[in-house]
């Protein structure tokens, strides 16, 4: 087996075994479907795309290189459900998780636009994916923090912890593209496959459980949601289910 394939379908195993964990919390606690159902979105969505690269859909040469249709997808769908989390646990206004939401594609756009593109242009996607993604990165370390202090230690902490995660992680994405085969050429195909798997599998499959083992604090949202005006409460792109 082809050790690129094989990397494949080991972040589709992985991602599936992500799944489990919040899927088995969906049905046990109810209380907070809701939540589980978005993360168990994030790893569920992107064991698709990794079995769909693993079989070999979507895959289109550009030049000597590769790029992966479904690896785009997975964030194109899965990054804003981070995202969504992330919201839901410091509930901001419709706006600003409408510019998040707006950014985040906007960056993932830029670095398909960056693969399919021949040079210069390819390069002035990149930069300016990496303009929009120093923009996602103020919302989410200096707009986000603000609003999620508003309902106590406890999700101020777990909210930290998960933003801390896909900071650092997704910083690290552009700098691959950057080395990959797409980029400057430094990476091998099979390199590149195996680093952009294995952050995947982290900044996934290590966001959602640290989600779920951080659920207590759910608790304290809800606490805080309760002692809301009902009529402040509906800003937020979501809040926890009945």
């Amino acid at each position: 087996m082809d050790l690129t394939v094989a990397w494949f379908w080991l972040g589709a195993l992985g991602m599936t075994v992500g799944t489990v964990y919040p899927l088995w919390r969906f049905a046990t606690d109810r209380k907070y479907a809701t939540y589980y159902a978005v993360l168990a979105g994030v790893t569920g969505f992107a064991a698709a795309a990794y079995l769909a690269m693993a079989l070999g859909v979507g895959k289109v040469a550009v030049g000597d290189a590769s790029l992966f249709l479904p690896r785009y997808l997975d964030w194109l769908v899965t990054t804003p459900l981070l995202v969504l989390y992330l919201g839901m646990l410091c509930r901001p206004d419709k706006r600003t998780y409408a510019a998040l939401v707006g950014v985040d594609v906007l960056v993932i756009g830029s670095g398909v636009a960056a693969g399919l593109l021949s040079e210069p242009y390819s390069y002035g996607a990149y930069l300016l994916g990496c303009v929009a993604y120093v923009g996602l990165l103020y919302l989410l370390v200096s707009v986000l923090p603000r609003q999620a202090t508003l309902h106590g230690d406890r999700v101020t902490a777990v909210f930290t912890k998960l933003r801390n995660l896909t900071v650092v992680l997704w910083t690290i994405y552009p700098v691959v593209w950057l080395l990959g085969p797409l980029g400057v050429g430094l990476l091998q195909v099979g390199t590149e496959v195996m680093v952009v798997t294995y952050l995947d599998l982290i900044s996934k499959v290590g966001f959602v459980f640290m989600a779920v083992n951080g659920a207590d604090a759910l608790d304290q949202l809800r606490t805080e949601e309760a002692l809301t005006d009902p009529a402040d409460a509906g800003d937020g792109p979501a809040t926890a289910a009945d």
